[in-house]
């Protein structure tokens, strides 16, 4: 095959051309880096202290609770209040976030309270429930809960929390507000007396008299508590919280004479910090 001066010029200027438009691709280490999806923090530990021994009591006993928290690395640790309810959340911004929540009540036993004799015991109560927060300041949280009973007493509870807090470095100071609803399922369970009862607790020298009680607010108080940051893995909590018992329940025969509308809860929490990968099941919004 011949070719002509005019195409061994052409043929010779493209293949001198190729090395200059070789140089002008992208290389591969040149390729832009792939977005790198942020680790997660995970929070665990538990609290642990003392509380009324039932809703209503005078006495107290022993109680625990763990502690389960999610956040992004590149997200700012969310605020939270040692005497929260067992909870995680599974949605959030900066300025909401809700998930599913939790919370145990104590049996009522008679057997260990003489005070209550002719009455019926309660069995420990698991309730289960979802909660929100909002948070319209930088310091100031507003939480709500609802939860259902699934054993012990058939009812339904309702929270509403608020805290104000103050950082001084690695320590938190906080204080706010405790209000709790109740219906007439949780308030009959703990604080009505039947005139058979009433009978059978004054023939053995009690003082409980025939009452009905109703739901609606049932306790209101305040907690306080200081978190101390140790170190990145590890912080330190401790909290009193303080409430009354109020409306038809602190009106209760059981409340007055065998036991007490003051109910004092205080604990200790520890929780250690670590990060893992990516948790696809948590989003955000």
């Amino acid at each position: 095959m011949k070719l002509s001066l005019r195409g061994l010029a052409f043929t010779a200027s493209l293949l001198l051309s190729v090395p200059a438009l070789a140089a002008d691709l992208p290389s591969i280490k040149d390729a832009p880096d792939m977005p790198q999806t942020p680790d997660w923090i995970v929070t665990i530990g538990g609290t642990m202290g003392i509380q009324p021994s039932y809703p209503g009591a005078r006495s107290y006993s022993f109680m625990g609770m763990p502690t389960l928290e999610f956040r992004r690395e590149d997200q700012p640790p969310r605020f939270g209040s040692p005497d929260d309810d067992f909870s995680f959340v599974v949605l959030h911004n900066d300025w909401l976030a809700v998930g599913p929540a939790a919370n145990y009540v104590n049996s009522r036993s008679v057997r260990d309270n003489p005070a209550l004799y002719g009455m019926n015991g309660v069995d420990a109560s698991i309730e289960l429930g979802a909660f929100a927060e909002w948070t319209p300041l930088s310091f100031l949280r507003i939480r709500g809960e609802v939860r259902k009973a699934v054993t012990g007493y058939d009812g339904m509870a309702y929270a509403l929390d608020g805290d104000l807090w103050k950082r001084f470095g690695q320590l938190t100071l906080s204080i706010g507000p405790r209000l709790n609803f109740n219906n007439d399922q949780y308030a009959n369970s703990f604080f009505s007396v039947t005139p058979w009862q009433a009978a059978l607790n004054q023939s053995a020298g009690g003082l409980l008299t025939p009452y009905r009680a109703t739901g609606g607010l049932t306790s209101a108080g305040f907690t306080a508590a200081a978190r101390y940051e140790v170190n990145e893995f590890w912080r330190v909590s401790v909290f009193g919280n303080y409430e009354v018992l109020t409306g038809s329940v602190a009106d209760s025969p059981i409340a007055i004479h065998a036991g007490s509308r003051d109910q004092f809860t205080a604990g200790v929490e520890i929780a250690y910090h670590y990060r893992t990968g990516a948790l696809s099941f948590l989003p955000t919004f």
